[in-house]
C-alpha cells in the first residue's frame, strides 16, 4: 500500500477506528486541521495521533486558546515533543506571563 498515493485525507472518527492502520506508515507530513480536537492530551484522539510517526507537523485551527498555557502546552508538546515534553514548562511559563501582565498594569496606569 505504501506509495500507491501521495495523500491520505481522513476524518478523526476513522483514525480512532483504524489507528493500527495508520501506525503502520511512516507519514511524511502529519497535518491535523482543527486542532483544538487535540488540546487534551488525555483525549482518545491526542494519544492516537501522537503515536504516528512522521517527519513534520502541522496543526490548523481557527479556535483560540482560551487563556490556558497547559493547551498551549498540549499543542506545542504534540509538534515538538521532545522540546516540550513536560506540562512542567506550564509553571514558569504562568509566572512570567503573570510578571508580564503586572508591569503591563502598572505602566498604563
Amino acid at each position: 500500500m505504501p506509495g500507491e498515493w501521495d495523500v491520505c485525507v481522513t476524518s478523526y472518527e476513522m483514525v480512532i477506528k483504524e489507528k493500527s492502520v495508520f501506525k503502520k506508515f511512516q507519514w511524511k507530513y502529519l497535518i491535523i486541521d482543527e486542532a483544538h480536537r487535540i488540546k487534551n492530551e488525555k483525549s482518545k484522539l491526542s494519544e492516537y495521533v501522537r503515536e504516528f510517526k512522521s517527519g513534520n507537523r502541522l496543526l490548523l485551527t481557527g479556535t483560540p486558546l482560551q487563556n490556558n498555557l497547559h493547551e498551549l502546552w498540549a499543542l506545542l508538546n504534540f509538534l515538538l515533543p521532545d522540546v516540550f515534553n513536560s506540562s512542567e514548562v506550564c509553571i514558569p511559563l504562568k509566572l512570567a506571563f503573570s510578571q508580564m501582565k503586572t508591569t503591563l498594569n502598572d505602566s498604563v496606569c
